[in-house]
């Protein structure tokens, strides 16, 4: 089941029909699924935010978009966590929960927080909004950096772009192509890259690919060098202290590191601790760039 599908199907009836209406060339721009109680469902796309309409329209007119019900809240909350919070009180605590391809749903509502540690949320209340993020697999989409940066063996690459524009996408495709020649680890948090489902990759991550689904990613990286020997350590989103050392120690021990990060230029994401670090110590000697378009930039580094 592709990302699009799988995602209306967390949707009541009646507006999993409506969607099902949109012409391809919509359903294909269309990058997450928003409901917002009491206001219109509106779509995030490459051309920007968008709302549907009745008949299956998307309009930058909210005029005859569709409401969105406290039952279509109710009902896609349960679904996408299967009708059983309990075995996911982990992910209600983290506001999100990866599904079926890879999707993402994050919910928004009111936190209920731990007696003992007001910082620590214990479970979230009164649903008010949730994101459907569209996972897709883009076959070929990492060729131009593949054949730029790998040659008898790969280079550190630093992935860069702002939300949506398609950095897990470029990640995917970068470990299935690379994993044809060398030993992946994925470290793989939130399972959108793997889309892992118990112990089967939902999305072609090639060959030679070992996934660490649900590790910390500090944790995961540092096992990952211990127990499965990698040529490359591929992980999304990297910032904190705790991954940086992770970092270093995968990169003392001989392991090419690709990963990805927040930001909307080169010049900022080296602004970031983390990334600033790192590129002091030659782990990255190229940078894609991502733009709004699923297009990058690939720029060398030193």
């Amino acid at each position: 089941m592709n990302g699009f599908k799988s995602a209306i199907e967390l949707l009541q009836p009646k507006l999993r029909q409506i969607f099902e209406r949109l012409p391809p060339a919509d359903i294909d721009s269309i990058n997450e699924i928003r409901l917002r109680l009491g206001r219109h469902v509106s779509v995030s796309t490459v051309k920007g935010n968008l709302y549907i309409t009745e008949t299956g329209e998307l309009t930058e007119d909210s005029s005859f978009a569709i409401i969105t019900e406290p039952s279509d809240i109710e009902y896609t909350f349960k679904n996408a966590f299967s009708y059983s919070l309990h075995s996911y009180s982990k992910e209600l605590c983290m506001g999100y929960i990866t599904v079926g391809s890879g999707n993402r749903v994050g919910i928004c509502g009111t936190a209920v927080t731990n007696a003992s540690d007001l910082r620590s949320v214990e479970t979230i209340k009164y649903v008010s909004s949730i994101n459907i993020r569209i996972a897709r697999e883009k076959r070929g989409f990492a060729e131009k950096l593949i054949n730029m940066c790998v040659s008898s063996k790969p280079s550190g690459v630093l992935i860069i772009g702002a939300p949506a524009t398609g950095k897990t996408t470029l990640l995917r495709d970068t470990t299935r192509l690379l994993s044809s020649r060398f030993k992946i680890s994925l470290i793989d948090e939130q399972n959108e890259i793997s889309a892992t489902h118990r112990d089967t990759a939902q999305n072609d991550i090639g060959e030679l690919t070992d996934v660490f689904v649900g590790y910390p990613k500090h944790i995961g990286i540092s096992t990952a060098v211990r127990v499965m020997s990698p040529d490359v350590i591929v992980v999304d989103e990297i910032g904190s202290e705790e991954e940086l050392q992770a970092l270093e120690f995968a990169l003392h021990s001989g392991v090419t590191l690709i990963t990805a990060v927040h930001s909307e230029s080169l010049e900022e994401a080296k602004k970031k601790r983390i990334v600033k670090a790192l590129i002091s110590e030659n782990a990255f000697q190229y940078a894609a760039v991502l733009g709004r378009n699923y297009e990058y930039e690939i720029i060398k580094i030193g």
